[in-house]
């Protein structure tokens, strides 16, 4: 069996968007700080390590595109390994903030995966969302009905955009007869392992599958990629890009602040099921799907592999009906909703 390529987290996401200013404006009140720009290219970074998480950049055309994520490679021999894929680029440079260096390979359908190692990583920061007058070791306790430990401490929070962490997953709805094959590509490339799958009844062929980077006993994202099976005769897309937030109190605030500023919500707030995410889907300024998420799952090698009959219950245990643009994709379906039955997480392209 070749050997696969260990990666150790997702870094970043790149996109080209026909507007870059009105994406920047986007992105920062999305959470995002804009760390390096020049005339067709923006940097954004959240308070994590990564020197920047979101590569936005002027589209050759009137389109929007997706040109993949960027994964952390364990080692450089990890990265001279990706070089000798058939369908690899050669070692260079790596773009942006950070430095390093990079290698891109191209998948079955056609998009860049990209592997990165060297770069500078920068010092962890805070989430910023708490008020100055009420920061304390006791800011992010919460009270609960028979457990009380935060006595005679406020919580209190400033409004604005709920500021990112991290990248946490990315994925893509591909051609159902394309599913098998982008699923073997990528967990036969790179140290992903699938978490959860859901299945067809009527057939017991996975339709959409989440994937944890496996790092053995460490425990890693319930998944930082996904899969889901679309109807042959619709083109393999990007369904979302998802960042972490450092909870729900944020999460809501960062909610009400787009809607503020006059952006249009595809899904939210609700839970997942898989994954557990609190979630908080949004069309970006080229009508890509942007997520906010806190409250995520935690994986490791022991943790058992499990598969579900697809049905809507698999998608969200509480939040509003599953939305028409979530399930196309298209800016243009935002506020309309699919007719009954409800779509299942194949028809959704994947619920993360």
């Amino acid at each position: 069996m070749p050997k696969k390529i260990n990666v150790i987290r997702l870094s970043s996401v790149h996109y080209q968007v026909p507007d870059l200013s009105r994406e920047r404006d986007f992105l920062k009140d999305f959470g995002l700080t804009e760390v390096a720009r020049d005339n067709s290219r923006s940097f954004f970074t959240g308070f994590g390590v990564e020197p920047y998480v979101f590569f936005a950049e002027q589209s050759p055309d009137s389109k929007r595109h997706f040109l993949g994520g960027s994964w952390a490679a364990a080692t450089e021999e990890d990265l001279r390994l990706a070089a000798s894929h058939p369908k690899a680029s050669q070692i260079h440079d790596r773009q942006g903030p950070g430095g390093g260096k990079i290698v891109t390979i191209t998948d079955p359908n056609g998009f860049p995966v990209s592997f990165i190692f060297g770069q500078q990583l920068k010092p962890r920061g805070e989430p910023t969302m708490i008020s100055r007058s009420s920061r304390d070791d006791s800011e992010l306790i919460q009270n609960k009905a028979y457990d009380k430990p935060r006595k005679g401490k406020f919580r209190r929070f400033n409004p604005g955009p709920s500021p990112v962490h991290k990248p946490g997953h990315y994925g893509y709805g591909v051609p159902a007869s394309k599913y098998k094959e982008t699923f073997e590509w990528y967990t036969s490339l790179m140290n992903l392992s699938p978490t959860d799958a859901v299945f067809d009844p009527q057939t017991g062929e996975d339709k959409t599958c989440f994937m944890h980077i496996d790092l053995g006993m460490e425990y890693s994202d319930h998944h930082s990629f996904f899969l889901g099976a679309l109807p042959e005769h619709l083109p393999a897309f990007v369904h979302h890009s998802s960042f972490e937030v450092n909870d729900m109190d944020t999460q809501s605030l960062g909610h009400d602040w787009l809607v503020a500023k006059g952006w249009t919500n595809c899904w939210g707030i609700g839970r997942h099921v898989l994954g557990s995410q609190i979630f908080d889907y949004w069309f970006d300024g080229a009508g890509n799907i942007l997520e906010h998420y806190s409250d995520g799952d935690e994986v490791n090698q022991e943790t058992p592999f499990s598969r579900e009959p697809e049905a809507p219950d698999s998608l969200y245990i509480w939040g509003p009906n599953i939305p028409l643009g979530f399930v196309t994709g298209r800016i243009e379906d935002a506020g309309k909703y699919p007719p009954t039955p409800a779509p299942t997480p194949s028809s959704a392209a994947a619920n993360a």
